[in-house]
């Protein structure tokens, strides 16, 4: 076993060195970081702080090596830091000896402490609360005391421990312990003074290391510099455990405590020099402390500290001195009384004034200016733009004397009138309220508002009496909204008005010039500035630009125009502002629009040979409403409501009251038979123009003796020279989303149409954007919803990104203009089921295809039947009826593709507006290789769809029912007629459509039915499609004529030829 490192040591370190050593070692200036035998590494409190190793490696290579980093180490000597690092070692190894030996039973056995329970449940032991006096509970009996030295090299601090007594009162002195600082129960305000005592010695030592152990430290005579003392004095005072000697007077607190209010205030009193006819006088600073009646003069103060502000201590409490600094006050010192001439009394006010909320000056009777009081001052804002905001700083105007918001000063000195006006603190408050009322947020003494409401706060502030300003000290004015009147012409309002700007007036179409291209601010007559009312112009730009597209450009500068149509635009911009004058006529348009009061009830015209639905009635109505005021309307009815029949009605009227002028239809090849067969049936006697076929300009010559003109899309855009110079009493697009591009030809064709009135129909106003909206609405009101650039910048890609306010406005604006019923809104009108037929016309393929088939039975036929009769015959007859009917549903179900479909075509139409609307339908077809055709189109176009056929099994069967009665993404059922005939529940769709009628009409309604059964609470629409011209619409034709004939060939199919005749056949096969 190695002996003790004094043993091993001793012989190099001289007697003197080792009794230094002992000596730091029993006063614990010895922090030991690592001890063995081997090993020492420790910290050592001298002058500074030292760093100590010991290494003894003899026992295994015959070297050891010894370090420090003090000065007397580095010159080559053992020093008293290595000793008392030794010292310190062996006691601890010896103590560790020690403990290692077995302990004594007593040694074992801790002495129990008994405890009163109800201590155990008390809020200061269970909360943790601190007991008073804080001293320090567990492992430490001592409390920390300080004393602060004043002397005039500096400030010292130092740190002892005091001993607690049982009493509670403290008792000797000892040294700071470190287990007593590093206690977990020392005092926050203690920890934060010895971190602050730490960090100053840190900076005082030339070697430091963190090494902190259970042992003592020094913090003795700490020097402290300003800007610690500024951070430590007053925790000191808080702590009222800190005793302050100065050098000269001696003790001046014990112990230190916070001056109570904290602060002090310096005066500087003035005495009369000599006589008072002389003048001349004397300042003396003196202090006014808390509520002390009797001031102190500076110089009886002991001790000032160099701190920022100046602290000082008084009767045992701690002052700060605002504004002064340390070299002002020994400046004033040293000079003792200052002298001021009388003639100098003003400049001493002026030189001073700027000092006037931490500096009170008291000048002799007669010399000091006349004191104003309740004066109030005038508010004036210094504005600027700063990107989106109205940068304004505030000044208070005092009997024409500025003074920033900001300035601390009380009080303004005017020298001229020699008069010290005191400031309104109640008004300025006040005003700055009123700010804050007005949206504006101070940071850093500056206001800031948002510009779209700035012009209104600007206004507002000029009408209370606020002054404002721009930097370049020109007035700035907040503009309003003012002087609105509307007049009328045709078919437009003017809205007169302007931007008022107090005096001065900018005209609206000026103001709405300059916003429209980015400008904030408009140059008034009398060079100031006026800020436009931005708040007012971004809630209603889209209708300003609105009439800046629309408008007519014959009085740019007076007045911005509005077409007829735009009166809720219009009316729209008259909210919140005062109009001085309305037009009638604006009046009587404006509520038609806004609650269609005044639509007078329109009686069904005498010469419509048909019954119409109230909801239908209604629409008469309507249309009165529109032919009144010149605007043009969009009939937007789910399919299956009765468009072309409400439109036929009205049309009839027309007649009755003598309109001399066509009416033009324009409408899908598809549905030009359908409206010729209408308008037959229910306007018996009109005129009715098909313009189509080759000789087209024979027709026009003929139009002015028809009552309605039929003519195609494609045949309008191809004859648009010929029809454009034409004046028709109405033009009807039906199915006008084909018009839905904006940018078509037929979009720009049918704009250039001339006619009284428009009509638009359609079952699916819109199918993908709101875009195809304004396509449709210029043809009807042209201008309403201003250029197609401006209604995509406001409406369409707003709209597009869930802008809902857009979407408001848009809706407001065409409300008007467009009726649509849904089904469900007119379903008490309806019958529970509604039958529709609707007769298509062939491709020009298939009307060669068609010819070719019929053709080549007719002649075969006739020639069976002439041969062997009727009879003999029958399987020729269905062959060539089966042929026939192939081909009007589509020449591909008997091998012609290319021919194309016009029964295909219609079905695809319709299909789509039904889908897009959100309804359910089911396509039937006795022909499997039709509804295979069908699939195809749908697959082309991505929609959802189910399919049944025969060779469908049953498990998928059940399984396919159900995906479309609960999917809401299956919107169609495929369904060959035979296999959905029976056993299917399928009341999620209320629309059917027949591809090709079935020769018994009990197979159709059992399909009809799978949507009319209980569970159904939609009214179903069914649509039978016949292709005109063939054999389909010929058996629909002999209904009439040979009602036994029909019945029987509807019992079934086998026993249908023994009822035909032969001209019967001819009929068939013609």
């Amino acid at each position: 076993m190695l002996n003790s490192w004094g043993d091993r040591f001793r012989d190099i370190f001289l007697p003197v060195i080792r009794q230094r050593g002992n000596r730091y070692a029993h006063e614990g200036k010895v922090i030991l970081k690592d001890v063995s035998p081997e090993n020492i590494s420790a910290t050592v409190f001298g002058t500074y702080l030292y760093t100590v190793s010991v290494v003894d490696r003899r026992g295994e290579d015959g070297k050891f090596s010894v370090s420090c980093t003090c000065p007397f180490f580095r010159q080559g000597y053992p020093c008293k830091h290595l000793w008392a690092a030794m010292v310190k070692a062996d006691k601890a190894l010896a103590l560790e000896a020690s403990e290692s030996a077995p302990a004594s039973e007593t040694d074992r056995v801790p002495v129990a402490k008994k405890v009163d329970w109800r201590w155990l449940f008390s809020d200061d032991l269970w909360q943790g609360n601190p007991t008073a006096p804080p001293w320090i509970e567990g492992s430490s009996q001592f409390v920390l005391c300080y004393e602060l030295n004043i002397t005039h090299l500096g400030t010292e601090v130092s740190v002892l421990e005091r001993y607690i007594k049982k009493d509670g009162t403290l008792g000797r002195n000892r040294r700071l312990q470190a287990s007593t600082i590093e206690h977990q129960r020392l005092p926050k305000v203690d920890r934060a003074i010895i971190a602050m005592l730490d960090n100053a010695r840190r900076r005082q030592t030339e070697s430091y290391h963190r090494a902190y152990h259970q042992t003592n430290r020094n913090f003795v005579g700490i020097a402290l510099e300003p800007r610690d003392l500024e951070l430590v004095l007053p925790l000191l005072a808080e702590t009222k455990r800190c005793k302050a000697f100065h050098s000269v007077e001696g003790l001046l607190a014990d112990p230190l405590q916070k001056g109570n209010p904290p602060a002090a205030a310096l005066k500087l009193a003035t005495e009369q020099k000599g006589n008072r006819e002389n003048g001349d006088f004397s300042l003396v600073p003196v202090l006014q402390i808390g509520s002390e009646d009797k001031d102190i003069l500076l110089s009886d103060i002991s001790a000032f500290l160099p701190t920022r502000p100046v602290l000082f201590i008084r009767d045992g409490y701690l002052f700060e001195l605002p504004g002064p600094s340390l070299s002002w006050i020994r400046t004033v010192l040293k000079s003792g009384k200052i002298e001021v001439p009388q003639k100098d009394a003003r400049e001493l006010l002026l030189q001073t004034e700027s000092f006037t909320d931490i500096l009170e000056i008291s000048l002799p009777e007669g010399m000091a200016p006349k004191a104003i009081e309740g004066s109030k001052p005038s508010p004036l804002l210094i504005v600027e733009l700063v990107e989106d905001f109205l940068r304004a700083k505030v000044f208070m105007n005092y009997e024409g004397l500025e003074i920033d918001w900001n300035d601390s000063r009380r009080s303004i000195l005017d020298t001229e009138r020699w008069m010290q006006i005191e400031r309104h603190e109640e008004a300025e408050t006040d005003f700055v309220k009123k700010l804050h009322e007005k949206g504006f947020r101070q940071e850093d003494g500056v206001f800031h508002l948002d510009t779209k409401k700035a012009a209104k706060a600007l206004s507002d502030l000029a009408k209370d009496g606020c002054t404002i300003e721009g930097r370049d000290r020109r007035p700035f004015r907040g503009g309003r909204v003012s002087k609105l009147s509307i007049s009328s012409g045709i078919d437009w309002f003017d809205l007169q008005g302007g931007i008022s700007f107090g005096e001065y007036l900018v005209p609206l179409p000026r103001a709405v010039r300059a916003f429209l291209k980015g400008e904030r601010t408009v140059k008034l007559d009398d060079g100031s500035v006026g800020l436009l009312p931005e708040e007012w112009f971004s809630h209603n730009l889209p209708a300003l630009e609105l009439s800046a597209a629309s408008g007519r450009k014959s009085s740019p500068d007076k007045a911005l125009r509005f077409s007829s149509t735009q009166a809720l635009v219009l009316d729209a911009l008259l909210e919140e502002n005062e109009v001085e004058s309305v037009d009638q006529r604006f009046l009587e348009i404006r509520n038609v629009l806004k609650d269609f009061s005044g639509i007078e009830k329109v009686p069904v015209p005498a010469g419509f040979k048909g019954v119409l639905r109230p909801y239908q009635e209604e629409a008469l109505s309507w249309f009165d409403f529109l032919r009144k005021f010149g605007f043009g309307g969009m009939l937007a009815d789910d399919m299956g409501l009765g468009k072309t029949v409400q439109v036929l009605a009205w049309l009839a009227g027309e007649m009755e009251n003598g309109q001399s002028r066509p009416s033009l239809v324009i409408a899908p090849t598809s549905l030009l038979f359908n409206w010729q067969t209408e308008a037959k049936r229910f306007i018996p006697g009109i005129r009715i123009l098909t313009y189509t076929g080759n000789n087209r300009s024979d027709l026009v010559r003929e139009m002015d003796q028809a009552d309605l003109i039929l003519t195609t899309y494609g045949l309008a855009r191809r004859d648009i020279e010929a029809l454009k110079d034409l004046e028709f009493n109405y033009i009807i697009l039906d199915e006008s989303q084909t018009i839905k591009n904006s940018g078509s030809m037929i979009a720009r064709t049918v704009r250039l149409l001339k006619a009284g009135h428009k009509l638009c129909l359609t079952g699916t106003p819109l199918e993908n954007n709101v875009g195809e909206l304004w396509s449709q609405m210029e043809f009807l009101n042209p201008g309403l919803l201003g250029s197609k650039a401006v209604f995509d910048r406001r409406f369409a890609r707003p709209i597009a990104n869930g802008d809902e306010t857009a979407r408001d406005s848009l809706k407001r604006m065409v409300t008007a203009f467009i009726l649509r019923r849904t089904k469900d809104a007119v379903a008490l009108d309806l019958p529970d089921k509604t039958d529709h037929v609707i007769r298509c016309p062939m491709t020009d393929g298939q009307t060669k295809v068609y010819g070719q088939v019929r053709d080549h039975y007719r002649d075969s036929i006739l020639t069976a039947v002439e041969q062997h009769g009727l009879n003999r015959s029958n399987m020729k007859v269905l062959e060539g009826l089966l042929r026939l009917r192939q081909a009007a549903n589509h020449p591909g179900l008997i091998g012609d593709f290319s021919a194309g479909s016009g029964k295909l075509n219609e079905l695809t139409t319709m299909l789509r507006g039904v889908l897009s609307s959100g309804h359910k339908a089911l396509v039937f077809s006795q022909f499997t290789k039709m509804l295979r055709l069908i699939r195809d189109t749908l697959d082309d176009a991505g929609v959802i769809y189910e399919y049944l056929d025969g060779r469908t099994p049953r498990a998928k069967r059940e399984e396919r029912v159900r995906r479309f009665q609960e999917d809401r993404d299956v919107k169609l059922f495929l369904i060959s007629i035979k296999a959905g005939g029976l056993g299917l529940n399928l009341t999620a769709a209320d629309y059917v459509f027949i591809v090709d009628p079935w020769w018994n009409p009990a197979v159709e309604l059992q399909a009809v039915d799978r949507t009319h059964r209980i569970g159904q609470d939609k009214r179903v629409f069914t649509y039978r499609f016949i292709t005109a011209g063939t054999v389909e619409e010929k058996i629909l034709g002999l209904q009439e004529k040979k009602r036994e004939l029909v019945k029987d060939m509807m019992k079934g199919a086998q026993d249908m030829p023994r009822h035909l005749s032969r001209e019967d056949l001819d009929f068939l096969f013609s």
